[in-house]
């Protein structure tokens, strides 16, 4: 079980965004190694859900700390994409922390585990809890 969900993973009411805590810095190079080498996988199941290749800025920042209407605290990366992730669930725009943007939670295609959000508003993003993923190297 993922904990601050509530019951159960794909249970929707805890995961309404609310508002940013702060914002904390993106990882540079020196942190990573060589950028866009690294794969992401799902903690729980390990498959691959998107790249460090895919990592982007958003409101000035890769990185961001928000809490959620039930008071639980996600420290999320912005990415451009997340092919390892299936969409659930409606999207709504109501308490995003992004302005403008609709929000639709994301799950692991491989287990289920709530990964983070998907942002709708040109250019579309996704908003994955970083504690929620691993990176490995890439094998190419």
């Amino acid at each position: 079980m993922l904990e601050g969900l509530g019951p159960s993973p794909r249970r929707c009411d805890s995961r309404l965004p609310a508002g940013p805590v702060g914002r904390t810095r993106a990882r540079g190079r020196s942190e990573t190694g060589e950028l866009g080498r690294r794969r992401l996988r799902c903690r729980e199941c390990a498959a691959v859900i998107s790249s460090e290749r895919a990592r982007i800025e958003v409101a000035g920042a890769h990185a961001h700390t928000f809490v959620n209407p039930a008071g639980f605290v996600f420290e999320i990366g912005c990415f451009r994409s997340a092919p390892g992730c299936v969409g659930a669930g409606p999207s709504e725009a109501f308490f995003s922390w992004f302005p403008g943007y609709a929000w639709r939670v994301q799950l692991c295609r491989g287990c289920g585990a709530q990964l983070g959000w998907s942002y709708g508003a040109r250019p579309d993003f996704f908003g994955l809890v970083l504690d929620r993923l691993r990176e490995d190297e890439d094998d190419a």
